[in-house]
């Protein structure tokens, strides 16, 4: 058991709701639109503080509520553990472990890991870079804490950068310094866990693919040669006022049996290799870190055949815990599980 309680007020289409889990493997049942994706997105927020669907938190109030609530009573080595968020329609955010306010969002992510199963992790293959951008970034910031933070500073800094590029040119330097420092970091810690991923996507192929991620980046190695990187493109950005290097441009290229996935690839290959990295990516979060992880499956496991069904099945047995979502009852059953009724509000 990782999480034994979820509470939700004024989040998505919940006024209030209140879950209590006796199991290990939870069946969210019910029709398409009561909610239940959205009580996983509920899980994952608490986890990483950012949703899964990518959707900014103001997106997340309840209409016509200015704030929502989550409070997710976690089972813990030394007892039970409650943290309580509260995100304000001003984006403001407070955060309490225990009822006890936490300052930095980095402190607060290290208490349980989520992956997240859902139709939309096709995009990672087939969709815009911006979406395995997204796949890196949420996987690696479940490893390294450090990273979330760093990126988040890069973030800010990109945006302030932008908005000067726009507003204020002769301003744009001053962010140039926060900017070079973090993109060498972010670069390598990218390219890292690309290989990572790319070794166990075939360990789990088992030979009956080859797969490859090659990752392309003009983040330079250092600090000072980035620096350079502003002077020599400080034309072309007051021209097109952006900023032309750096993290936000990094793209990854997926090979399947040395052709270009979101170009060549099948809507079977696809779909094999979007189950794939996230199982590589729950294989990874499972062995480099010691907090617990629970497993996120929105309706995934209605468009795997048999096999795959079963080598999902078989890779997450040691989560700690495991929520599905089914429009439709399951064509399995598992040991420990237990069956929560979503109705449309």
């Amino acid at each position: 058991m990782v999480i034994n309680s979820l509470e939700l007020t004024n989040f998505r289409n919940f006024a209030s709701r209140k879950l209590v889990f006796h199991n290990r493997n939870i069946f969210f049942t019910g029709a398409n639109g009561s909610g239940k994706s959205n009580l996983l997105e509920s899980i994952a927020f608490s986890s990483l503080l950012r949703s899964f669907r990518g959707a900014p938190p103001r997106e997340m109030i309840r209409l016509g509520s200015r704030e929502f609530q989550l409070k997710t009573t976690l089972c813990t080595r030394i007892g039970t553990e409650t943290l309580h968020i509260i995100e304000h329609a001003s984006g403001r955010r407070e955060l309490f472990i225990q009822g006890s306010p936490v300052r930095r969002s980095s402190d607060f992510i290290r208490e349980f890991h989520t992956i997240v199963f859902a139709p939309e992790d096709r995009m990672t293959v087939s969709g815009s870079s911006g979406f395995r951008r997204r796949f890196f970034d949420i996987l690696i910031s479940e490893i390294e804490p450090e990273y979330l933070l760093r990126l988040a500073r890069y973030q800010r800094a990109l945006n302030q950068r932008n908005r000067a590029l726009k507003t204020a040119p002769h301003t744009a330097m001053a962010f140039e310094a926060e900017l070079a420092e973090q993109a060498p970091f972010i670069a390598d810690a990218r390219r890292r866990y690309a290989e990572s991923i790319a070794a166990e996507c075939n360990t789990l192929l088992n030979g009956k693919a080859e797969f490859a991620i090659a990752h392309h980046t003009d983040s330079a190695a250092t600090a000072a040669e980035h620096r350079k990187l502003f002077d020599l493109k400080r034309e072309s950005e007051l021209r097109r006022q952006c900023t032309l290097s750096g993290a936000q441009l990094d793209e990854f290229d997926f090979y399947y049996n040395g052709k270009l996935l979101r170009t060549y690839g099948s809507t079977g290959q696809i779909r094999l290799i979007s189950l794939m990295l996230k199982l590589a990516q729950f294989k990874l979060v499972s062995s480099r870190s010691d907090i617990p992880v629970a497993v996120l499956a929105d309706d995934v496991t209605g468009e795997l055949d048999e096999s795959n069904v079963q080598l999902f099945l078989d890779t997450i047995a040691g989560a700690g815990q495991v929520f599905f979502t089914f429009a439709e009852p399951p064509r399995f059953t598992l040991p420990d599980s237990e069956t929560i009724a979503v109705a449309e509000p």
